[in-house]
């Protein structure tokens, strides 16, 4: 479902998601308000990237949404992810929020109010809570990185997974491009 926003009492501005032309949304994926979707981007089943509250939600280009992901914020708030990012099964991402390039969020992560840097990678099931991370930060799976001393203490991504998010952005792009081609072709 893509669709406008509802006029509020804090937002009397009704937009429509622009979605680029190269970008794959999921039939059953919801897609309201002021969504901007780059290039070659990859919606997968039942994700929800909700700006009626928080606006704009900007993807950038060869980003992926895996399935049931939740895009949302508060009032006031934005969310913006880079280029080549990964929001892997489950995960929310609550506004305020940014998220530079090449950087991954595992499956069932929260992260909100929160600026990640490049190359970040939030493991499977962690919470990253109004934090700023610096480039290439890990933050280990199930952790909780709620303070911004929390946030300083986290080491490199290990060697053996520098090249993860490369390998999944890359699936998801490939993923983008031959669903809309089988679409076209229906």
């Amino acid at each position: 479902m893509i669709k406008s926003n509802p006029k509020t009492s804090w937002n009397s501005v009704e937009s429509t998601p622009k979605i680029a032309d190269t970008a794959y949304i999921d039939e059953s994926a919801t897609v309201i308000g002021d969504v901007r979707i780059g290039e070659r981007v990859y919606v997968a089943p039942a994700v929800s990237l909700r700006a009626d509250e928080a606006t704009p939600i900007i993807i950038g280009d060869e980003c992926n949404a895996q399935d049931g992901v939740i895009f949302h914020g508060l009032k006031g708030s934005s969310i913006k992810l880079g280029r080549r990012v990964s929001v892997a099964h489950g995960a929310v991402v609550h506004g305020p929020m940014k998220i530079a390039d090449d950087s991954f969020v595992g499956f069932n992560a929260v992260v909100h109010a929160c600026d990640l840097g490049t190359r970040c990678f939030v493991g499977h099931g962690a919470l990253v809570i109004g934090v700023n991370l610096k480039p290439g930060s890990f933050v280990p799976p199930g952790s909780v990185i709620d303070t911004q001393e929390k946030g300083d203490a986290l080491g490199p991504v290990p060697d053996d997974l520098k090249g993860f998010n490369e390998e999944v952005v890359g699936v998801n792009v490939e993923f983008a491009r031959i669903y809309l081609a089988k679409e076209k072709n229906r």
